[in-house]
């Protein structure tokens, strides 16, 4: 007796295939770890008043505490983060108090995190062309909800 295994085998290649795209679908070029003080009560409030689009880009479906992202990675946002360092250009943007930082990463190009707020949140635009400013206006209610210990003005006095 003779099997024909051609169809099988089609299938499963049918079915790796389909798995890999679905997989690239996901996360691209991206991934998303959890803060280390993701699980306040502060961080609960944030995401859940983050908007649908953000510099132009769509908000993508995440399961990981206190992040958030935004195209394929283009904007991603921490809810969680300790405080940034002294030290950097501090600036208002939509009422918030902002640090731009270092990149962290080799596919971040501006970093930004909020100047007296706990917890912090981060800011990582991977996109050199995206309105930096635009995005952390558009982040300030959410991130308003973040009680403010300190200003920009305060610390530089």
């Amino acid at each position: 007796m003779t099997r024909n295994i051609h169809g099988p085998l089609r299938l499963a290649a049918a079915l790796a295939a389909g798995t890999a795209l679905l997989a690239g679908c996901g996360g691209g070029g991206y991934t998303l770890t959890t803060p280390p003080f993701a699980g306040s009560p502060a961080c609960s409030t944030l995401t859940g008043q983050l908007p649908d689009r953000l510099g132009g880009f769509a908000l993508e479906r995440s399961d990981v505490t206190g992040a958030a992202a935004w195209g394929d990675g283009d904007v991603i946002v921490y809810c969680g983060m300790p405080e940034s360092e002294a030290g950097g250009d501090c600036f208002d943007e939509g009422g918030v108090d902002w640090v731009a930082q270092p990149p962290t990463d080799d596919r971040t190009v501006k970093m930004f995190s909020t100047r007296g707020r706990d917890p912090g949140v981060q800011v990582r635009l991977r996109n050199e062309t995206t309105d930096a400013s635009a995005v952390l206006s558009a982040l300030g209610p959410a991130v308003k909800s973040i009680e403010s210990r300190e200003s920009c003005a305060a610390a530089e006095s």
